[in-house]
């Protein structure tokens, strides 16, 4: 059967996908601090950059830091936002942190489920080493419930320079936004066309 170009064009106006929506609200752990991370990187590898920011168990700040970290692959880059996070929380005596991370397969690779590339060893490994001084755990969060760690990282890969906030009146105006929505837990929706399976 032969269609007509005005036949297919017809057929494809038609056509509606299926969208699926998903609801992703930031949440602090309830006795536990909480740090989102993120690495970002202009291209794989090139200019990268790191965020975190660590918050008590009522979603207020207690430190944040952004910081260019020169030319890295995604995956280095996100395993450096773990690692520098960790070491100022052991740094700062800080402990029973969670970290959170929009990095699915470092999770699982620094919890030992997936293979761990040769790459990431040395850092992964020493992430470990002080997950267990400090009594962290590592938790996957999606990229709509980690916007303040990835506009963070945004802030430094630019000037690759490095940034630390003490206090909310310290954080950019941005930043300061998503701080105050993450913590009234006002939701960001995930859309897809395909269906969204928590993680």
């Amino acid at each position: 059967m032969r269609w007509t170009w005005q036949e297919i064009v017809h057929i494809l106006n038609q056509y509606k996908p299926k969208i699926h929506v998903l609801s992703v609200t930031w949440k602090p752990d309830e006795n536990k601090v909480k740090c989102n991370t993120d690495g970002a990187c202009r291209g794989n590898p090139d200019w990268s950059s790191i965020g975190f920011c660590i918050r008590d168990t009522r979603g207020d700040l207690i430190y944040v830091k952004a910081k260019g970290i020169g030319i890295e692959t995604n995956s280095e880059a996100e395993t450096i936002a773990i690692l520098f996070a960790f070491r100022d929380c052991k740094r700062k005596r800080i402990q029973s942190v969670v970290i959170e991370t929009d990095s699915f397969s470092l999770k699982k690779i620094i919890q030992k489920t997936w293979r761990l590339p040769w790459e990431l060893e040395e850092k992964v490994e020493e992430t470990r080493e002080i997950m267990q001084k400090i009594n962290a755990t590592i938790t996957h969060t999606f990229r709509e419930g980690n916007c303040l760690a990835n506009s963070l990282a945004n802030i430094a890969i630019e000037s690759q320079a490095e940034h630390h906030y003490f206090s909310f009146k310290e954080i950019p105006l941005t930043e300061r936004r998503i701080l105050n929505t993450e913590k009234a837990q006002i939701p960001t929706l995930r859309i897809r066309n395909r269906k969204i399976i928590p993680q």
